[in-house]
């Protein structure tokens, strides 16, 4: 017996088959890494010769190993033939690695991830046992999508392009074509071209004109589109930043790259990495931040599945735990295309027949599609939507064909059996197959025909289905994968197949009913489970995707949000009521404090929110004019039927970057939110935006326990900044006029509850026993005031220095109008403010005494948050708040001034005021006050409706004022806070639900490649 029938009774017997032809692949007959080991070493005793693991995988056919055998050994006859070889195979009729038909169908087990939702136990992230004894993958989610097609933008058109059966191969825009008379020959100048390809919004990426200039128009389409990918899983940046997300782009073109160096704009500095494929991966993990891999992959026609298939192994292998995927094709010149024209694969219509009985070639098309993935139990955990599975994939190489550009019906079927078996999957359950179909007579004639062997002729009650997005737009060659993938996820998320054009006449070199295909022509209903998604790169790089319908779930907390609890149901939503309860005593420094510092959300025991129906909507972008437009979008989404109005509002809040320019409004339905919008709309005409209060954030405790509901008795405000903590606002530091600087530190830490609570009694009854005087606001500084006081007269007393030219001095009326005629005889201004508090009157300091004796027990310690103090104007440790602070608060002047002034100085920006609105007058103050605005007492522009923001300045710098005078007004605070740049936790509002597609940001391509010069 010589090398060769060696070689064909051994495959014959451990395979189980009859006969094994000598020039076919090794694989055809099922022989996967497992058989080819055991096979080389029963070889090997043989021939008495040492041989790799790797020998039937080198030399992949009995003829082609013989040959090489032949040269090892020295001839064809053996060194030795000892034994039956039969004892050596260890057959036994069943075996990983078989082949549907033979006795280990691998339709019999494949239940590995069988059925939406179910995963059978021990499937670990790279899965059970699949067809040949390898490992069956993990199901990786598609959890965002992301596209700029012709005539679509976004998943959404994509899906109306799709279901309309529109066709988008049109002429290439006038700007190209005047460029170049290439593209008036036939079939080049026609395709599916974008209008702009070349539009880019380099500032939102902080990359400046001569560097955007110099990027490959691929680099820049899919930059906007990874981020749009990640708008559409509820990514944000933040998410995902400084984490081991991955990037994998597929991408080919060169267009771009020999235009720059055949006289296009002169190179630079720039011109490497704008060019570089690599960089079209590496630009977006360094724009976001990413640390996992990042690769560009050029594969041709297959680059982009190639590229999720690899993202797929990478979130398996825990490379990464979330991945952007896809691919970008520009058509920048005609070269290419004249040359395809030469080489006869282009249809003079520039249209993708898919297995049509008219196919004559392909059209060319350009755009990207990027997918945001996820391994699946990370994205229910998440809440994530879930647009469909990558169950598994397969990836191979024509190897030697025809010639360089001629597909491998051989290889792609080998292909599909691969994917199937790495799946997990019997051959006759996938149902749908999204097929290269390039148009090409020969090409699309091998497709089906693979497709019919492995899929069409399985085990099947209908035909499989068979169509191609690339008779809609074209051939988007590095892209045209990802665009398959988009497309079959959308149509399982959707539960309809949309069909395709021109093939109402089928191909008629392929006998449909026979090989069990069907080409897809019109919409169908479909309530499947598992699709093909096929891609073939023209150097012979074939890869196939199997995808399967995502399991229902849950809705789940969003990324940095918190969960509802019982203690404080925070899911609420709109006109917010309050409910009595109160912060518990112990909640001190140790305990809702610790974390109000560290920006925690604590959920205070026993308060309770009451919700009513109301819908909470936040909107940014990072241009006025943006903002417009996604304001616009809204308002259009708001009237169309069937929006989930819960999941839309989560989404803008919770899963959504928030940007510097902002709008937010609130309503009760759709209808009222769109009233809404349209208001707004007016206003940011008429206004634009001017962008965030940066800066720090402060809460100011203006308010007495008469006018404010009480957290602990006497401490006016403090339950309501903690619903405001609990909401996510946290300051900076924290300031308190008169009793409020009791619950300022009662808020920061220094003072427990029960302390807090003495003092407010003590100072609350040595009060009431003094009499009640009236203040006059006087325009002196506090010097000339105190010497004024004592020149005309008893029981006066500079009560407040608002600013270092307006005073407040208290005393009885009759002192009072003493003061007055003479600050009228020196041209001073002043104005009445009638009654006042006790407090910072002569009485008051000489009852401070009796405070302090009653006070001698306090033991404040160091507070979590800065305390700025009244008493002094400046900051306060938080141990120096004992007995004799709190008698000087009370007996000395309020320097409310200097302490407001302290907090501008160190960058607070935003005062949310807890309490009745005397705010804003005493901040103006610090500015300088008009002689008019003096003399009446009150200051101009002042708003005391609550939630609004009262505009303030002092030395130039601007700061806002919130107003949160109750529980009602905590809704219109935080929407108020949000739109000056302020991050609130949106589950206070709207009631954490899933993620929906909503408006994608608007870019500001006010920009162009053509504005830059050298």
């Amino acid at each position: 017996m010589n090398l060769l029938d060696l070689l064909l009774g051994l495959v014959a017997e451990r395979m189980g088959v009859a006969e094994v032809d000598p020039d076919r692949l090794f694989i055809d007959y099922g022989i996967g890494s497992y058989d080819a080991v055991a096979l080389a070493g029963v070889l090997a005793e043989h021939t008495g010769t040492t041989l790799p693991n790797s020998a039937f995988y080198e030399h992949p056919t009995a003829r082609a190993l013989a040959a090489y055998l032949e040269g090892v050994v020295g001839g064809p006859a053996l060194a030795s033939t000892s034994g039956d070889t039969g004892t050596h195979l260890g057959t036994s009729g069943s075996y990983p690695g078989a082949h549907p038909g033979t006795s280990g169908d691998t339709g019999t087990r494949h239940g590995a991830f069988d059925g939406v939702g179910g995963t059978r136990s021990g499937f670990g992230r790279m899965g059970g046992m699949g067809g040949d004894g390898g490992l069956v993958a993990e199901p990786v989610a598609i959890v965002g999508i992301g596209c700029r097609l012709p005539g679509a933008d976004g998943p959404g058109e994509l899906w109306e392009l799709l279901t309309s059966g529109a066709d988008l191969v049109g002429p290439v825009p006038a700007a190209r074509a005047e460029r170049d008379e290439g593209w008036s020959e036939p079939g080049v100048g026609v395709g599916g071209f974008l209008p702009e390809v070349e539009a880019f919004d380099p500032a939102f990426f902080a990359i400046n004109a001569r560097e955007a200039a110099a990027m490959d128009p691929q680099q820049r389409m899919v930059l906007e589109v990874a981020h749009e990918a990640l708008q559409d899983a509820g990514l944000r940046v933040a998410d995902v930043t400084r984490t081991s997300t991955g990037v994998f782009v597929g991408i080919s073109s060169n267009d771009y790259l020999v235009g720059r160096f055949s006289g296009g704009p002169a190179p630079d500095a720039y011109t490497p990495t704008g060019t570089a494929h690599s960089v079209a991966a590496n630009r977006i993990s360094y724009v976001f931040d990413l640390h996992g891999p990042s690769m560009a992959i050029d594969t041709a026609c297959s680059s982009s599945l190639v590229a999720i298939h690899q993202a797929a192994l990478a979130l398996r292998t825990g490379q990464c735990d979330v991945a952007l995927a896809g691919g970008v094709n520009a058509v920048l010149s005609p070269d290419i295309g004249r040359c395809f024209r030469t080489a006869g694969v282009l249809a003079p219509d520039g249209r993708c027949k898919s297995f049509g009985a008219g196919a004559d070639g392909m059209g060319r098309s350009e755009g990207t599609v990027m997918v945001a993935l996820k391994r699946l139990p990370d994205a229910l955990a998440a809440g994530d939507r879930v647009y469909a599975l990558i169950r598994g994939g397969a990836v191979n190489s024509d190897g030697r064909t025809n010639g360089l550009m001629s597909p491998s019906a051989p290889a792609q079927v080998r292909l599909l059996r691969a994917a199937c078996r790495s799946a997990g999957v019997a051959p006759g359950q996938v149902e749908y197959v999204e097929a290269h179909g390039s148009g090409t007579r020969l090409g699309d004639l091998m497709e089906l025909r693979a497709l019919s062997e492995v899929l069409g002729t399985a085990q099947r009650l209908e035909p499989l289905r068979v169509g191609s997005l690339k008779s809609n737009l074209g051939h988007l060659e590095a892209a045209a994968g990802a665009a398959g993938v988009a497309k079959v996820a959308l149509a399982m998320f959707h539960g309809v197949l949309p069909g395709g054009l021109h093939a109402d006449h089928p191909a008629e070199d392929f006998g449909w009913d026979a090989g069990g295909l069907r080409v897809l022509t019109r919409a169908e209903r479909w309530g499947g489970r598992l699709a093909g998604v096929s891609s073939f790169g023209f150097g012979g790089t074939n890869a196939h995707l199997i995808l399967q319908t995502p399991p229902s779930h849950p809705a789940a907390p969003s990324p940095g949000e918190a969960a509802p609890s019982s203690a404080a149901a925070v899911v609420s939503t709109a006109e917010v009521a309050w409910a009595s309860g109160g912060v518990s005593g112990a909640a001190s420094a140790s305990g809702a404090t610790a974390e109000a510092a560290s920006g925690g959300v604590a959920s205070p025991s026993p308060a309770r929110w009451a919700v009513r129906s109301r819908r909470y909507l936040p909107l940014s972008a990072h241009t006025p004019q943006a903002l417009r437009e996604l304001a616009e979008r809204w308002r259009d989404l708001l009237v169309e039927p069937g929006l989930d109005l819960a999941a839309a509002c989560h989404t803008a809040g919770a899963r959504r970057d928030h940007h510097a320019y902002r709008l937010a409004v609130s309503g009760t339905d759709a209808a009222d939110l769109a009233a809404e919008l349209e208001r707004a709309l007016t206003d940011l005409v008429a206004t634009p935006p001017s962008g965030p209060v940066t800066g720090g954030l402060a809460l100011v405790f203006t308010g007495e326990p008469t006018l404010l509901g009480t957290s602990a008795e006497g401490l006016p405000g403090a339950e309501l900044a903690e619903v405001l903590r609990r909401a996510g606002i946290v300051p900076e530091m924290v300031i308190g006029d008169e009793v409020g600087e009791l619950s300022a530190a009662y808020y920061s830490g220094a003072l427990s509850a029960a302390d807090a609570q003495d003092v407010a009694a003590g100072r609350a009854r040595l009060l009431a026993g003094l009499p009640i005087p009236h203040a006059l606001r006087v325009r002196l500084a506090a010097r000339l005031a105190e010497a004024l006081c004592r020149r005309t007269g008893p029981g006066l007393a500079v009560a407040a220095v608002e600013s270092p030219q307006t005073c407040v001095i208290a005393g009885p009326p009759v002192a009072l109008a003493r003061v007055r005629a003479a600050l009228a005889d020196g041209g001073v201004p002043c104005a009445e403010l009638g009654p006042a508090t006790a407090a910072h009157s002569e009485p008051a300091a000489q009852a401070a005494p009796e405070l302090e004796a009653a006070l001698a027990g306090l033991t404040p310690q160091d507070g979590l948050v800065t305390l700025v103090s009244t008493l002094t104007g400046g900051p306060v440790d938080g141990k120096a708040l004992d007995a004799a602070h709190w008698a000087g608060q009370l007996a000395r002047p309020s320097l409310l001034g200097d302490a407001l002034s302290y907090a501008l100085d160190h960058g607070v920006r935003t005062f949310v005021e807890i309490g009745p609105g005397s705010l804003g007058p005493h901040l103006r103050a610090l500015e300088k006050s008009t002689e008019k605005s003096a003399e009446k007492g009150t200051e101009k522009g002042t708003d005391k409706a609550a939630g609004k923001a009262d505009t303030v300045a002092k030395g130039g710098r601007k700061a806002r004022i919130v107003r949160c005078a109750g529980p009602d007004d905590v809704p219109s605070a935080l929407i108020r806070l949000y739109e000056l740049g302020h991050a609130p936790h949106w589950a206070v509002l709207n009631p954490v639900a899933g993620v929906t597609s909503i408006p994608l940001l608007p870019w500001s391509r006010e920009w162009s490649s053509v504005e830059v010069t050298a």
